[in-house]
């Protein structure tokens, strides 16, 4: 079952990243957009070195491998774009969206406290380095998805058209983050029902980037 589910998030990562670059990519569309894509493109290629591994090796190698690669440049794609491209749009730093900013902190906080969770049962240093890299990633993107799902909106309505993008980034967040609890933690059940709503995650990311994007200017 484990092969079956990692082929199935490697198919679905696949999916949406042809996808993206079929919409995305044919003519000229903008930089944000493109980096999602390329964030969904690194999860695809995490995801297949898991499977190869998988079905060649009978096992993931524990601590680092291309694997977690596959999960840090993703999220440092959806990071990026967040922070270098939509953030300063609409926060301009002053006391008036302080509150906002403090809220988005719950997002970091709770991916921090699952990697809490999961430290008594990881067995070696490596691992538990390669983990707190991976959460740190994923926890600065979160604080970005939360605060853009509760942000006040500029004039243009750009990050409003981005809304369910974000939440369902966030989503994907708080899934990536289930996975490295219930890896230590096992859970048979649960697993699969995460590995499931990872494939739906990742089929849905450029579905719903167009059509927030057809309220605003590619």
């Amino acid at each position: 079952m484990e092969k079956i589910m990692y082929l199935a998030m490697t198919i679905c990562a696949a999916l949406g990243f042809g996808h993206g670059l079929s919409c995305f990519f044919r003519k000229r569309s903008a930089l944000y957009i493109r980096m999602i894509v390329f964030g969904i493109g690194c999860a695809m290629l995490g995801r297949l070195f898991e499977t190869l591994q998988l079905f060649t090796n009978g096992e993931i190698p524990p601590g680092f491998h291309v694997g977690i690669l596959g999960v840090i440049g993703s999220f440092l794609f959806f990071f990026s774009s967040n922070y270098g491209q939509m953030d300063s749009l609409v926060d301009d730093g002053t006391k008036k969206f302080l509150r906002y900013r403090l809220i988005s902190l719950i997002a970091p906080a709770v991916m921090i406290g699952l990697y809490a969770v999961c430290l008594p049962r990881i067995e070696t240093v490596q691992s538990a380095v390669v983990g707190g890299i991976e959460t740190i990633v994923i926890a600065m993107a979160a604080y970005f998805h939360l605060k853009h799902v509760i942000i006040p909106d500029v004039d243009l309505g750009i990050i409003r058209s981005l809304r369910y993008y974000d939440l369902l980034a966030l989503t994907y967040a708080v899934l990536c983050m289930a996975e490295q609890v219930l890896t230590v933690y096992p859970i048979p059940a649960a697993l699969i029902a995460v590995y499931v709503l990872m494939c739906i995650a990742l089929l849905l990311f450029v579905p719903i980037l167009k059509g927030g994007m057809k309220k605003w200017v590619i």
